[in-house]
């Protein structure tokens, strides 16, 4: 039995972005043009330009920077936002295969496999998802602890089950997701004293935004190379430590709070 999957990421509600989407923003990645772009993946220029105001128009933020102006022909670039947006969506469809490719390996899907494929759609619901590569396993009577880097080789580390690392199939280069919820990230902000903190996970980074709610404050931050991570504090919490827009902190996150997709 095989199966595939197609994937829709949703910049609102109503707007998807397509794997023809994702398709010609890495051609634009590689050719720094929208012309060339075009002809790359074999679609009209004016086909190329429709699909990206429609997405530049519904997008919180844009999706190509212009080099050399604003001409038809002058040099694109994809914003650090493109460059996320593709990260997410290779690393969510990419989750999604191997998923199945596993569920399909047997012929009749049984009621273990679907309560992994239970487990696999709470896991990818929720907000944190970095695609890392592993390198360390330490395996214990009971628990394994996985070490995995981060695109500028930062490190990080999960707390799972033994059953779990045999059932994942896990070893050292392996690229993975390691997925963990927005409430579940704490955050420190250095006083000039420094922080003493026990946690292994230990990001520093940079507050990209902070948004007030009604009890909850959602913080975003920008830790490595344009991967970025939610984290939902108090509102109380947020104006004692004066979160603002620019601020280096660093996002706290227990190993045994982080799930691994592969």
């Amino acid at each position: 039995m095989k199966a595939d999957v197609s994937l829709e990421l949703f910049l609102n509600s109503d707007t998807a972005v397509l794997g023809k989407h994702i398709k010609l923003l890495k051609a634009i990645d590689q050719t720094k043009s929208i012309t060339k772009a075009a002809a790359a993946i074999d679609i009209s220029y004016k086909n190329a330009w429709d699909c990206l105001d429609f997405l530049n128009n519904r997008s919180k933020e844009p999706l190509i920077i212009r080099v050399n102006g604003n001409r038809k022909n002058s040099g694109s670039e994809l914003s650090d936002y493109a460059k996320g947006l593709i990260n997410t969506y290779d690393a969510i469809l990419k989750a999604q295969k191997l998923f199945l490719d596993e569920l399909c390996k047997s012929k009749d899907i049984s009621k273990d496999a679907l309560t992994h494929l239970q487990r696999m759609n709470m896991k990818l619901s929720a907000r944190n998802q970095l695609l890392v590569e592993i390198t360390d396993i330490k395996t214990g009577a009971v628990n394994s602890e996985v070490t995995a880097k981060l695109s500028n080789g930062e490190k990080l580390r999960a707390t799972i089950t033994v059953e779990s690392e045999k059932n994942l199939d896990l070893k050292v280069g392996k690229e993975v997701l390691f997925i963990f919820k927005a409430p579940s990230v704490m955050i420190g902000k250095e006083d000039g004293k420094g922080m003493k903190l026990s946690a292994a996970n230990q990001l520093k980074g940079k507050v990209l935004e902070a948004k007030l709610g009604a009890v909850n404050a959602e913080v975003i931050i920008e830790v490595s190379n344009h991967q970025k991570i939610s984290a939902i504090i108090t509102n109380e919490s947020a104006q004692e430590m004066k979160i603002n827009v620019g601020d280096e902190v660093v996002a706290i996150i227990k190993a045994s709070n982080i799930l691994i997709g592969a």
